[in-house]
């Protein structure tokens, strides 16, 4: 009888812990990043086919202030006004949503030259050429300074981001994986900010050392790709909230 009972009590916790605010939240999590991802590549299947067999769409989805960029535009003030809504209104934890807008807010003025197509103001010239109109022309600044002092350390500064990227979008789908099989992870929560990050890295490496066309297209999916992530962050948190048991 008292192995019985020691073996209904080992039962009883695996089940308590599998269904813990944690297990919740990282199968959650794990739900809204398969259907981020699912979205992506439906996203940019459509828009490659399109580009390949519609060359008279192709100008109106990879121009500038064309479909991909304003679609990566609407993405992430979606995500900015959401996350100011739920932060409002919710009663989780407000930190992850504060991190998550901010990013997405410099992310939107970047994608937006900070107001200057809007309002018509010029924004300072660029070392090498353009114009210092966003966050990202930081990075191409230093990949310019580099090259010029030594072409060398440019191909490093950019093999390093693209390391980066690479191992961030690696390490998300890692607990992507560790939410597919039922382990919980308070990293998984948020592994889609972590996929986020990666695309942009990505996107940022090409528009860093690239000049080819059609690199610049593969940017610009690249960054739209990112902004999903992000909003399907940011729509997750309600439903992510742990749930009370001690009523």
């Amino acid at each position: 009888m008292a192995v019985i009972r020691e073996e209904n009590s080992v039962e009883v916790g695996i089940g308590a812990a599998a269904f813990s605010p944690l297990f919740l939240q990282s199968r959650n999590q794990t739900r809204w990043a398969i259907v981020a991802l699912a979205s992506i590549g439906i996203c940019t299947l459509t828009a490659t086919l399109a580009a390949v067999f519609a060359p008279g769409v192709r100008p109106l989805l990879l121009q500038e202030d064309g479909i991909i960029e304003m679609a990566s535009v609407a993405c992430l003030a979606a995500a900015v006004l959401g996350a100011v809504v739920v932060s409002v209104t919710w009663g989780g934890p407000r930190l992850p949503l504060l991190v998550a807008g901010l990013i997405g807010f410099a992310e939107l003025m970047d994608e937006t030259s900070f107001g200057s197509r809007l309002f018509g103001f010029q924004p300072p010239a660029l070392y090498g050429g353009g114009e210092l109109d966003g966050f990202h022309d930081l990075l191409i600044l230093a990949y310019r300074v580099l090259r010029d002092i030594h072409p060398t350390l440019a191909w490093i500064l950019a093999g390093l981001l693209l390391a980066a990227s690479l191992g961030m979008m690696t390490f998300a789908l890692s607990q992507l994986g560790r939410g597919v099989g039922e382990k919980s992870s308070w990293l998984a929560d948020h592994m889609l900010i972590f996929l986020h990050i990666g695309f942009i890295g990505l996107a940022q490496v090409i528009d860093v050392a690239a000049e080819s066309k059609v690199l610049s297209a593969v940017e610009e999916m690249l960054e739209f790709n990112a902004s999903l992530p992000l909003l399907f962050y940011v729509a997750s948190r309600p439903s992510s909230r742990p749930i009370n048991n001690a009523g």
